[in-house]
């Protein structure tokens, strides 16, 4: 509830003076509140309260603190006493949305008009909106509501103030502000239905049935939309209808539908926006011509720099460089649009224009600091031997999201200036998160990274790690090149014996079944240097074996050298998995992806889970593979499934968190204030609050107002 948010956002600025030993009791409580422990926050202030009975501040946060309790009489004496002392907009709202919630609208109006004559605040405006309707003063309710517009317009405003047109009957009013509302938030659910129930009471049923096929379409039931919207044209062939239908069938992968209906909406009246859509699908068809026929029929109507845009993507796509970054340019003059500066910034590199790109580089990554410009910027720096700018860049780079390809490059610089160690650990660890990768281009990085080590240790004069990495190549062909790998590393330890080798020839050999042999390899590895990871692999030999308990002994000395080894963890989850015993193994999992998430864990665990009938959580695992891959959208939906069948604070700060990377504000602040009731421990209170911070003003009004929806306009 807004009691929950902008509150819990102004304790972070709040500076109190106060004596020392008053400092930590402050300290404390403020807390307490973070960590949603309203109740001893109470008590903390109390104790300072006794003694300095002066400060408005602190009798404003125990306010506020009682005001998240409900205890709304008892925060409104809290803030009665910060005015007594001192005047501030920040008390009479506060005492205002208290008033609010008790039900004492006269005294809500009186401080919120107190408030404005102390600052012209588009959210007081809609506050005193609220206690106006909840009084049933729904003209002044629109007057105040329409003054909120004017300061700040919003497509919450507008659908409030078309609720409180519709109060007094004047639907047209209503009607207007209802499509405003949808004209400038156009997936929202919520004005859909408002429209929707109106149209209803206007007895206006072709649009009733349009606005359901809306309502339908932004639930993604494409196929009922389209339905509703074919029934619709049966009695209205407009321009707009098809134009719509046009954009569900391409949604809905129906591209040879979709063109049909654009084209019959051209037919009926030329528009840029059927243009653009229509040459979007034939695009999506790989129909380059004839799609470039569409958007330059689209800019011949308006001028947009999306239509700009997806020109340029064309010829970037058909490696049309030179004709993509005119296209491009002409997109950024109407629109700063990121996707086209990186695309830009992609054509200039590969026309070998490397120059152009650094002398933009401080321009564009201080307005964007996306990884893609920070790459980009590294190897163009690097093409022209600019090494110590590239390796400041691939620097930045991978603090932003670290990824093996830099690392690679990173190598290749210090190969360049000769320093070889330093070339050989980038390309290890280019190695090893490419080895959490599946598929044939992960397949062929790692053989090209093990060449390139190779090299490089022939440089230092370790051949028998060269020949080392001439095995690990040949591994990677799998079962069919084992023989030739085993004997790579065969060769390598009769130059050097080396414990890490002797581990990867027994990998080979157990996975070959030669169960004696691989043992012996890892038990000579052993002897070389007690390691976690050759217990690991004495235990998965054993376990194939079939014999589970030395198995549990070697993995468990595996974690006495080193406790943090995710993957021995894995082995035991698999093991308990085997034994039967699904909830230690989900423990070991758990454990595991807690020191590193990897895809094969959150399988197992989601397998586990589903085999004990905890089917929300094994939805949200797999949410969270999906997570891994990118895909944002998707776990969101896996998400959402998990929460229907059981809400968990985890879930729900994953979900805020990706809907924060998708810029969903609203949504992800919906999300970490139910992980924050749901969980009191104040883990999720720092995602809440960094948003909060992150979000442009009038976003924050809207959240702050859809917080008090209990009360806002609604009988």
């Amino acid at each position: 509830m807004l009691k929950k948010i902008l509150l819990l956002f102004s304790f972070m600025f709040l500076v109190t003076i106060v004596f020392a030993d008053d400092e930590e009791i402050i300290s404390n409580a403020r807390k307490l509140v973070r960590d949603g422990d309203y109740y001893k926050a109470v008590i903390e202030y109390t104790k300072v309260l006794k003694s300095d009975k002066e400060d408005p501040d602190l009798f404003l946060e125990r306010g506020d603190a009682k005001f998240l309790l409900d205890n709304y009489n008892g925060s409104i004496g809290d803030y009665t006493s910060a005015l007594d002392i001192e005047i501030s907009s920040r008390a009479y709202i506060s005492r205002g949305k208290a008033e609010l919630l008790y039900e004492q609208y006269d005294d809500a109006i009186k401080d919120f008009n107190a408030a404005l004559a102390i600052e012209n605040s588009a959210y007081v405006h809609a506050l005193l909106a609220c206690a106006n309707f909840k009084k049933g003063n729904y003209r002044a309710a629109i007057g105040n509501t329409t003054n909120a517009i004017k300061v700040s317009p919003n497509a919450l405003f507008y659908s409030r103030r078309g609720i409180a047109y519709q109060s007094i009957k004047q639907n047209y009013n209503a009607l207007h502000d209802y499509t405003t509302a949808i004209e400038m938030d156009n997936d929202n659910l919520e004005y859909y239905t408002y429209r929707y129930e109106l149209y209803k009471v206007m007895k206006k049923f072709d649009l009733v049935d349009e606005d359901s096929a809306a309502i339908d379409a932004i639930n993604e039931n494409y196929d009922s939309a389209i339905k509703k919207l074919t029934e619709v044209l049966r009695n209205k062939q407009t321009y707009d209808i098809y134009y719509k239908l046009g954009l569900l069938k391409s949604k809905d992968g129906d591209n040879t539908g979709a063109i049909n209906d654009f084209t019959s909406s051209i037919e009926l009246k030329k528009t840029s926006e059927a243009f653009l859509e229509r040459g979007k699908v034939k695009a999506k068809m790989k129909q380059y011509n004839k799609a470039i026929d569409d958007f330059n029929a689209a800019l011949k109507i308006a001028k947009s720099a999306e239509v700009y845009f997806e020109i340029a993507e064309i010829y970037f796509a058909s490696k049309k460089y030179e004709q993509a970054i005119e296209f491009y340019n002409k997109a950024l003059k109407l629109e700063q649009n990121l996707e086209a500066i990186v695309n830009r910034w992609n054509c200039f590199y590969e026309l070998g224009n490397y120059k152009n790109i650094i002398l933009e580089k401080m321009s564009v990554v201080s307005q964007f600091n996306d990884v893609r410009l920070w790459e980009l910027t590294a190897k163009a720096e690097y093409k022209v031997g600019m090494y110590k700018e590239a390796l400041k860049d691939v620097e930045k780079a991978l603090k932003i999201s670290p990824k093996a390809e830099m690392y690679v490059l990173a190598a290749e610089i210090y190969e360049k200036q000769k320093e070889y160690m330093k070339s050989i650990l980038n390309y290890t660890i280019a190695i090893d998160m490419e080895k959490e990768n599946v598929g044939f281009i992960a397949k062929q990085n790692l053989k090209k990274f093990y060449l390139k080590r190779s090299d490089l240790y022939l440089l230092i004069n370790r051949k028998d790690l060269a020949q080392a990495d001439k095995g690990y190549f040949s591994a990677i062909a799998g079962s069919y090149q084992n023989a030739v790998a085993i004997q790579e590393f065969t060769k390598s330890l009769e130059m050097k014996q080396n414990a890490e080798v002797y581990i990867a020839r027994g990998e080979l050999k157990l996975k070959n079944q030669d169960y004696k042999e691989a043992m012996a390899d890892f038990n000579k590895a052993l002897k070389i240097k007690q390691s976690a990871q050759a217990y690991l692999w004495i235990g998965n030999t054993q376990m194939e074996m079939n014999k589970d308990d030395d198995a549990l002994k070697s993995f468990n000395k595996s974690l006495q050298i080193d406790a943090n080894k995710d993957d021995t963890y894995y082995a035991l989850a698999k093991l308990m998995e085997k034994k039967g015993d699904n909830d230690k193994a989900i423990e070991y999992c758990t454990k595991a992806l807690s020191l590193r998430e990897k895809r094969i864990y959150y399988i197992l665990r989601a397998s586990l889970y589903e085999k004990i009938l905890k089917n929300d959580l094994a939805m949200a695992d797999k949410g969270n593979i999906k997570v891994m891959f990118g895909n944002y959208k998707d776990a969101i939906k896996d998400y959402d499934k998990s929460l229907e069948i059981y809400e968990n604070a985890f879930v729900y700060a994953k979900r805020g968190m990706l809907e924060e990377k998708l810029n969903m504000y609203e949504q992800a602040l919906k999300d970490y204030t139910k992980a924050m009731e749901l969980d009191k421990t104040g883990k999720y209170t720092q995602l809440k609050e960094d948003l909060l911070l992150k979000i442009p003003q009038d976003q924050k009004v809207v959240f702050q107002l859809k917080e008090l929806e209990d009360i806002l306009f609604v009988d």
